[in-house]
């Protein structure tokens, strides 16, 4: 499984991106040998001002299944790659789940004498 984190410009970028990638890699980490790539994006809309502006991006390439992508809008950066990372894992689930096949039940033959039938 490969991962790739693009982050803003921080003072720590390379630690980011390496803890990012960490817990990326534990939440994905059940169903690392079917993904093939993950990659993870944060974009600060608004810039310094503030607010619900911290978008994380999560987009996860399964051979046979495709694309698989989550976004996730939070003030705070890691609250938002917790929310998309949890995300992307439910649907990963659903995208691997066996499918249930529809039940098909046989009806009964009533067999039996009817009433007109006898007259």
């Amino acid at each position: 499984m490969q991962i790739t984190v693009n982050a803003p410009n921080e003072k720590n970028r390379s630690n980011f991106q390496k803890s990012v990638a960490i817990y990326i890699s534990n939440t994905l980490n059940r169903f690392s040998h079917r993904i093939a790539s993950v990659s993870v994006s944060l974009i600060d809309e608004n810039g310094p001002r503030g607010g619900v502006d911290q978008r994380c991006r999560i987009c996860v390439v399964i051979p046979r299944f495709g694309e698989i992508v989550s976004t996730a809008d939070h003030e705070n950066q890691w609250a938002a790659i917790t929310l998309a990372a949890g995300r992307v894992r439910r649907l990963i689930v659903t995208k691997l789940k066996r499918p249930q096949s529809l039940r098909v039940r046989k009806r009964k033959v009533l067999t039996g004498v009817f009433e007109s039938d006898t007259e």
